[in-house]
């Protein structure tokens, strides 16, 4: 059985020890119906197994553990984050920036759910300059400012037009707002 991200995002919770019917709707922002129908799909195969817990007050609570076929198939899961991950960086140091932007297309909510799972993080991504995977915004190579539609902007080939050391990594699909522009020192002289 093929599962969507938010049935494995649960998973993870459990795995984490958020077993709670109230800590996993907090954690994801989601209705009750849709929780209880995706608790009662990873129930119905074996995923998870449900128990009842009394409260501090006495009140029973629903408490939901994961199993081990839970747990292998959340591993696999990182597993393959993890590979498309390390795919998303290769296609970035090669400057396939087409190729990641149809990749993102695909699957809109891919890399949200990488940082959710640990597979990546924020700062990983502003260090690659990777966030507009995550945005879907345009962003400056050196500052990260947003480059919106009227902003200046300047390309790989207005550095080089203009004699200025290009930044490392700056890819021909990179662009540099106005002020970062500015600030760029002269190129070496060759010879």
């Amino acid at each position: 059985m093929e599962y969507e991200a938010l049935d494995m995002k649960i998973l993870e919770l459990i795995n984490r020890g958020q077993n709670t019917f109230g800590a996993m709707k907090t954690l994801l922002k989601i209705k009750n119906e849709e929780l209880e129908k995706t608790l009662d799909i990873l129930d119905q195969t074996k995923l998870v197994t449900t128990g009842t817990k009394t409260g501090l007050l006495g009140q029973k609570k629903i408490i939901i553990n994961i199993t081990e076929a839970g747990t292998k198939k959340n591993n696999e899961y990182i597993e393959m984050l993890t590979k498309k991950w390390e795919e998303m960086i290769d296609l970035a140091i090669a400057g396939e920036r087409d190729t990641l932007d149809q990749m993102i297309i695909d699957h809109p909510f891919l890399v949200n759910t990488m940082v959710f799972f640990g597979v990546t993080d924020l700062p990983t991504l502003s260090r690659l300059n990777l966030r507009f995977l995550l945005e879907g915004k345009h962003l400056c190579y050196e500052c990260k400012k947003e480059l919106t539609r009227f902003s200046q902007k300047f390309s790989v080939s207005d550095v080089r037009k203009f004699n200025f050391k290009l930044p490392r990594g700056m890819t021909t699909r990179d662009d540099l707002c106005a002020d970062c522009f500015n600030k760029l020192p002269p190129a070496p002289m060759s010879g």
